[in-house]
């Protein structure tokens, strides 16, 4: 994903945010977030979603965050990036496609497109829904705790793709055997 894309879908989530101050009034007492820590846990969220080599310490900053995003991982291994941000990666996959054909057009002997682009745009769609899953999966299983793992254990009932299946299995087995206390 690109640096573009990713700021355009961050922008998209995060609309109306204009400052991350931490407040510390009854939102502490009463377990609800402000708006503002909403948006900067999505920003959080979003940064690991989207991150291409993960190695600013996106996945530590969504484990600091704690139970309080498990519901929304749990959503998001269920049923992947939100439908906003699927249609800006469409488009993006649509144009990507169409300046991949004009390239083979000029440099015949260099480039090919061997698939129609309803099947790129399917293939690469399905790869960043699970994406979104396998990290989702992963984050999960490194904030641990009953809810992560009742999610994770539901999610291997679904029909997953199997490199999500396989992410959950692995997030399962970093958590170990449940506790029975």
């Amino acid at each position: 994903m690109n640096l573009r894309l990713s700021t355009i879908i961050l922008v998209v989530l995060c609309m109306g945010a204009i400052s991350c101050k931490s407040q510390q009034s009854s939102t502490a007492e009463s377990g609800k977030l402000s708006p503002d820590q909403a948006a900067a846990e999505r920003r959080v969220l979003v940064a690991w979603f989207e991150c291409e080599e993960c190695t600013s310490g996106e996945l530590e900053a969504v484990v600091k965050l704690g139970p309080a995003v498990v519901p929304s991982l749990a959503a998001t291994l269920f049923s992947g990036p939100p439908p906003a941000s699927r249609e800006i990666q469409r488009d993006h996959l649509v144009q990507t496609y169409k300046e991949m054909q004009a390239y083979g057009r000029e440099h015949p002997r260099e480039a090919k497109t061997k698939s129609s682009e309803e099947d790129y745009v399917r293939m690469y769609s399905e790869n960043y829904v699970a994406l979104y899953q396998t990290r989702a999966a992963r984050a999960l299983g490194a904030i641990g705790g009953e809810q992560a793992r009742n999610a994770l254990t539901e999610a291997l009932k679904s029909s997953a793709r199997e490199d999500v299946r396989s992410s959950v299995k692995e997030a399962l087995q970093k958590m170990g055997a449940p506790r029975s206390d």
